[in-house]
Parts: structure tokens; C-alpha cells; sequence
């Protein structure tokens, strides 16, 4: 059964290809209608315009330049100022590494180096020793060291003195501000109130005592204004207790506590580059030492031969010294770790507390500004493509849309295995709506010539190899062999065969041969519009 079913279908097929050579074969006159002298057809002129090809690629998006950023030095993460996706500058600071021990390394190197460069001034200025004068000159110069080191003593002192001073009333002022917090967002309960007064009371009997103590010597300063200070907070946590609060009231007092607490943080930076200074008055102390012994070597020096001898090995002492203090800044600096570029960051690896190293990235930061497109191009078309061209992208994420990107970069080198060729394309996104990963369609001008002769794509019938047309001459289908150049896929370029004016058949023509008489039933739009459409009822052999 099964093979009489399939001797039936091939039997139908044969019949079929012969009925339709049948007809491919008929002469143009059984195409005419009874009664019809000539064929009717529809024309186009053949027109002068512009027309380019163009090829579309695809790829993915990505960002123009990405940077893992590594620490420069190992130890605990102590501040963080950034999170993934945050925005960055070149040059912005990201996070800091606790600096303690790098801080003290630079305090020992300025230490070092004020020694080396003392050392240094006190060999040099041997030889000059000649005379009385020398001596009272250096005598003198031990005097005014002394004096400015007594005077920059007395300054710490009075600083560090303040700052402690500053620190300690903004942690009473925070211990108040947040206390008044507290009262007014738990509410006031009777027991509290009473507690409150009791604790008032108890304060303020504390105070007097303490104040009367002071009188006698028995008790100190710092004791009396530790008790004034329980005494205020007490005071005010009552008055908050007895007053009452509003809504706004608390958010007053919150505003309150950020204001103190960025106080506090304040005095207790400023109590930091006092402790810093302190390097400095080091310094100066190492620097009166060193200006007394040079003094005293003055006084039984008898000539300068001694310090000639030494003068280079101290020359090569301070120079190590500046070499460390250098390196020490240097390594201070490097807890501080900063944006290489400007871009967003991406992924974040670290947190607060984390131990940061230089084997381990902190963060990624993908520069999206401006975004990069790497498409393939077939190796038949890369010479029409130039760096500086335009290309328009077209994401698959945002149907509809298209940005214009510009070629930057053409690979030097071909892939055998596909025919293709890499070009990158960059594209402004200043808005960061294109996402680096995202795949994109590319449509790209590859040739484009101006005022050229052009007719519709699919006017052009053919014949092996050869491409021609009909065009109505005289009334009659003229049958033309046409050369053509680009297409765009609606319209060809005709390179030679027509000129511009003609009547090129557009509608009836697969009914035609050559010499036929044909009337024009209808004019279409030509290359400029749409392709022209087959006119109704017109025969019309393979359409």
C-alpha cells in the first residue's frame, strides 16, 4: 500500500512540473485577453537619488575601561565611603586602612632625619670654627632652640589641655542631647519622674559637697566640673520628664544629637593632629640636643681635620634618613585608597573590619560614561569600513530605540575560521542606560552614493548570470540588460543599461517579450516610495 501511495505522489509531481512548463512556454499572445491588442503593464519612472548599503552585525556592550582596585597595605579596613554603584572620581578616596602604626614610622623617620640633618649641620660647620665669634654664635644658636622648644612645650600643652577640654564637654553635651532623646521618645512615667528628681537631688548634694571640698585643697578641679556636669544632665533629663515632648520636639532633638556628636568627632581629630605634633616637638628637642653637643665639640675642636674625615659618612646618613622619611610618607599615604579612574562601582569585595592586602581587590570600577561595542564584520566588507565612521546601535533591551556610536578601533587581524573581523564601537552614555553585558543589534554604513540612477529591487528580472528590465518604447516593452551596483533591499543602483526618465514596467512585465505592445494602465510610486505593486487583474506569469 505504501508504495502505491508513493508511485501516486510522484506521478502528480511530474504531471505538475510539465503543466507548468506548459505554461512558461506559451506565446505572449495567450496571455492577452480576447479582444486585447496589447498587454497592459504599470511604470515607474527611473529616477536620480540617493541610495547606501548597509550591513547589520551584533555584540555585546561593556564598559570602555574596568579596574579592579588592590590595597596598597596590609590592615583592618577602618572606613568605608563607598558602595556598588555609587559614583566615583579619579583621585576620590574609597576607604582608609587603619594608619596607626604607619603613623608611628613617620613620627620616628622625621625624628631620624631632624637628628641626621642636625648631625649633618654640626660636622659641616666645624670647619668654620675659627674664632670667638663661633663659639658665641653657636652658644647662641643653643639658647634660641632652647627657648623655641620651651615655647613649643608650653603650646602642646595648652592645645592638648583645650582639646581635652573641647572633648569633654561635647561628650557631656552628647550624653545630655541624648539623654533629652531618650526621655522624650520613651515618654515620661511616674517612677521615672521620681527616679529623676531623686537622682537631681543626689547630684546636686554630691556638687556642693565636692565644691566645698575644693575650697580646702582636699578635692580637685576635675572632680568639681565631673560633678557639674552629672548635676546638668540630671537637670535636664527632669526638665524633659516634667516638660513633656512633641513630634517635632524629638526631631529637634535628634537634629541636636547629630549636631554634638559631629562635635565630638571634631574635637577628638583635632586631639589626633595634636598627638601628631607631637612628632614634631621631638624634633625640636632632638634638634636643641644636637645644637648642645655640637656646642661643646666646638669648645675643644683644634682644628677641622676631624670633621672632614666624618662629613661623608653624615652626608650618606641624612640622605638614608630623607630616603626613610619618604618611604614612611609614603606607606601613610597608601592607607588612603582612591578611585584610579572615574566610573561606577560595580562590585564591592571588602567590608569595614575586613583585613585589606595587596592580594586582594577592594573593589571593581567599570567606566560606563562611555561604553564600547565589539561587533564582526565579514572580511568582504572591512574595507569599506573606517575608523571615525558612525554606526547606530540598537539594544535588544530597548526595542524601538538607537544610539549612535563612532568606530574606534578595527582589528589587525582576521578570524580564519569565521571570515570576520572585530571593530570596536564606542557609544556616550551619559545617563548609564546602557548596561555593560547587554547584547545589541549594529547597523553600519558600509557604501552610499549620491544622485545615482536607481528603480525599484524588484523590477529587475534575470536570465542566468545577466540581469534585465522591461522599459515601454514607442509602445512597445523594450527589452534591457542592466549592470547593477549596490542595493539596499528596496532599491538597486543601475550602473548602466537605463537612464534616468525612462518608463521602466514594473507591474505585468513577467508576461512580456521583447517588442511586445503593451498600454500603460497605471504609474506607481517608483524607487523614491515603495516598491511598486502588481496593478489588479494584469497578467502576470510568476507572481
Amino acid at each position: 500500500m505504501k508504495k502505491i501511495i508513493v508511485t501516486a505522489v510522484i506521478i502528480i509531481a511530474l504531471i505538475s512540473v510539465v503543466v507548468y512548463a506548459y505554461v512558461r512556454q506559451k506565446k505572449p499572445s495567450d496571455a492577452l485577453g480576447r479582444g486585447q491588442q496589447s498587454l497592459p503593464v504599470e511604470t515607474v519612472p527611473v529616477a536620480n537619488s540617493d541610495i547606501a548599503k548597509m550591513i547589520t552585525t551584533t555584540g555585546p556592550i561593556s564598559a570602555r575601561a574596568e579596574v579592579e582596585v588592590y590595597p596598597k597595605q596590609t590592615g583592618e579596613l577602618v572606613k568605608l565611603l563607598v558602595d556598588e554603584g555609587d559614583v566615583v572620581k579619579e583621585g576620590q578616596t574609597l576607604a582608609r586602612i587603619d594608619a596607626k602604626q604607619f603613623e608611628i614610622q613617620m613620627n620616628q623617620a622625621l625624628a631620624d632625619l631632624a637628628s641626621a640633618k642636625a648631625g649633618y649641620d654640626k660636622s659641616s660647620s666645624l670647619a668654620f670654627v675659627n674664632s670667638e665669634t663661633d663659639f658665641k654664635q653657636a652658644k647662641s644658636n643653643v639658647d634660641r632652640l632652647q627657648a623655641a622648644l620651651r615655647q613649643a612645650t608650653f603650646d602642646l600643652q595648652l592645645q592638648t589641655k583645650q582639646a581635652d577640654v573641647q572633648i569633654k564637654k561635647a561628650d557631656a553635651d552628647l550624653r545630655i542631647a541624648q539623654a533629652r532623646l531618650d526621655a522624650a521618645e520613651s515618654g515620661t512615667r511616674e517612677q521615672e519622674l521620681e527616679q529623676a528628681k531623686v537622682r537631681k537631688e543626689n547630684a546636686k548634694r554630691n556638687l556642693e559637697r565636692l565644691t566645698a571640698l575644693l575650697k580646702d585643697e582636699m578635692v580637685s578641679q576635675d572632680q568639681v566640673e565631673t560633678a557639674q556636669l552629672q548635676y546638668d544632665i540630671y537637670s535636664a533629663q527632669l526638665s524633659l520628664l516634667e516638660e513633656g515632648v512633641r513630634k517635632e520636639d524629638i526631631e529637634v532633638l535628634k537634629a541636636q544629637v547629630e549636631t554634638v556628636q559631629a562635635s565630638l568627632q571634631s574635637a577628638q581629630d583635632n586631639k589626633m593632629l595634636i598627638d601628631i605634633k607631637q612628632a614634631s616637638l621631638e624634633a625640636a628637642n632632638a634638634q636643641v640636643e644636637n645644637a648642645q653637643a655640637a656646642y661643646e665639640q666646638m669648645a675643644v675642636a683644634k682644628d677641622a681635620s676631624t670633621w672632614e674625615k666624618d662629613l661623608a659618612q653624615v652626608e650618606a646618613s641624612l640622605k638614608r634618613a630623607q630616603a626613610t622619611l619618604e618611604s614612611a610618607q609614603q606607606h601613610l599615604d597608601d592607607t588612603i585608597i582612591k578611585a584610579p579612574i572615574n566610573g561606577v562601582i560595580a562590585q564591592r569585595f571588602l567590608d569595614k573590619g575586613d583585613t585589606a592586602s595587596p592580594t586582594r581587590p577592594f573593589v571593581n570600577i567599570i567606566d560606563v560614561d562611555v561604553v564600547k561595542v565589539t561587533a564582526k564584520i565579514p572580511e568582504r566588507e572591512i574595507g569599506n569600513i573606517k575608523v571615525g565612521q558612525t554606526a547606530v546601535v540598537k539594544p535588544d533591551a530597548y526595542p524601538g530605540e538607537s544610539f549612535s556610536g563612532t568606530v574606534v578601533n578595527i582589528s589587525p587581524i582576521i578570524d580564519r575560521s569565521s571570515q570576520t573581523c572585530d571593530i570596536e564601537i564606542e557609544v556616550s552614555n551619559p545617563n548609564h542606560k546602557l548596561k555593560a553585558g547587554m547584547f545589541t543589534r549594529v547597523e553600519l554604513t558600509v557604501l552610499e552614493h549620491k544622485g545615482v540612477p536607481v528603480i525599484p529591487a524588484d523590477a529587475l528580472l534575470k536570465e542566468g548570470e545577466e540581469n534585465f528590465a522591461y522599459v515601454v518604447n514607442g509602445g512597445k516593452a523594450l527589452k534591457k540588460k542592466v549592470v547593477t551596483g549596490i542595493s539596499d533591499g528596496v532599491k538597486t543602483e543601475i550602473l548602466s543599461g537605463l537612464e534616468a526618465g525612462e518608463q521602466l514596467i514594473v507591474a505585468g512585465r513577467y508576461s512580456l517579450r521583447d517588442g511586445m505592445a503593451v498600454t500603460i494602465a497605471g504609474e506607481g510610486k517608483g524607487a523614491k516610495g515603495q516598491e511598486g505593486k502588481e496593478a489588479r487583474g494584469l497578467p502576470e506569469g510568476g507572481k
